[in-house]
């Protein structure tokens, strides 16, 4: 296995920080997408599993998040639009690295719906794709006045604090709850008001379109999320037309499925899946 970091630059001049792991001989290719506020770091005991099994795996630090950010992480972005543009390029760099093989893609949360709304804006060709808790559906108890005024506060005062997360939901584990709020690269602040009503957006988007998702699909999710809707998945899964979907439901799982305490059942059933498709 050889790592490897770099930085792209975007279409509008911005540049992100990238980090690949390459196999000897590769079966496959993976592109992964982080969630909101975290950054791709956090998934090397994930990597390495794939690795192992001949997946080469690129990954990014998204705008405002982790070694892409200017200064510390702000989880700000203009538009989720040009975050797919990102994935877009991406995704042809890590065909082009790696040509002739499968090409996978992976997105947890923000991530998750952040790949999903490319499928379906933007029709790859990729060879299935993984969405762990992704963002579809705005969670249980979120405001609905917050959301209802949303839009106007994006517009005039995008970089207001305007939704703080609850990190003790992202893991029944407490020792990886608090990794997560010691880790520097790890934004924890309250979401500025901009990113928060594109992801809402987003999500509305992907709802509307879900029935146009055509690619081999594993949807995974706990039920006990309290970060991002269950539903929304399940939503997906009913509405896609692939003849090749997955959804697994993972009873009292947290947000994080792969640092929760079914972590290693959650990355037998990730490895399991693409075993039966490389």
């Amino acid at each position: 296995m050889k790592h490897l970091e770099t930085s792209y630059t975007t279409h509008d001049g911005k540049k992100l920080y990238l980090q690949a792991w390459m196999c000897e001989s590769p079966k496959a290719s993976l592109l992964l997408v982080h969630g909101l506020g975290e950054h791709s770091g956090r998934y090397t005991h994930l990597v390495e599993k794939l690795v192992e099994l001949g997946v080469s795996v690129f990954t990014f630090d998204g705008r405002g998040h982790g070694k892409s950010a200017i200064g510390k992480p702000d989880a700000f972005f203009e538009s989720y639009q040009d975050y797919l543009k990102d994935i877009d390029a991406l995704f042809g760099k890590v065909k082009s690295y790696v040509p002739r093989v499968p090409a996978f893609l992976y997105g947890h949360s923000m991530g998750g719906g952040l790949v999903a709304a490319y499928v379906l804006d933007f029709k790859p060709e990729a060879a299935g794709v993984i969405l762990s808790s992704p963002a579809i559906k705005e969670a249980e108890g979120t405001s609905k006045l917050l959301m209802a005024v949303g839009g106007i506060i994006s517009k005039y005062f995008p970089r207001f604090k305007a939704l703080k997360l609850d990190a003790s939901k992202i893991s029944r584990i407490p020792a990886e709850v608090e990794k997560y709020l010691n880790d520097p690269l790890v934004y924890t602040d309250p979401i500025p008001a901009r990113t928060g009503n594109e992801l809402l957006i987003m999500m509305r988007s992907i709802q509307k379109k879900a029935a146009e998702f055509d690619l081999p699909v594993l949807l995974i999710h706990g039920s006990a999320d309290g970060l991002t809707n269950p539903k929304g998945s399940e939503i997906l899964f009913e509405k896609a037309k692939s003849k090749d979907k997955t959804l697994q439901i993972f009873p009292e799982g947290y947000h994080e499925l792969i640092n929760d305490s079914d972590r290693e059942e959650v990355i037998d059933v990730i490895i399991g899946w693409f075993k039966k498709r490389v």
